[in-house]
């Protein structure tokens, strides 16, 4: 898994259409290729 934080804006579109206004992020990689994208108010 690898722990990257950053600050940086989201454009997502998959199961459902996200855009997130820049921010500082943490961003998970897990090593099956999954991302996650969390910030102090929820998750993505």
């Amino acid at each position: 898994m690898r722990l990257v934080i950053a600050r940086c804006q989201v454009d997502y579109v998959g199961r459902l259409t996200a855009h997130l206004p820049m921010a500082t992020r943490l961003i998970l990689v897990k090593a099956d290729g999954s991302v996650s994208v969390h910030a102090d108010d929820r998750a993505y």
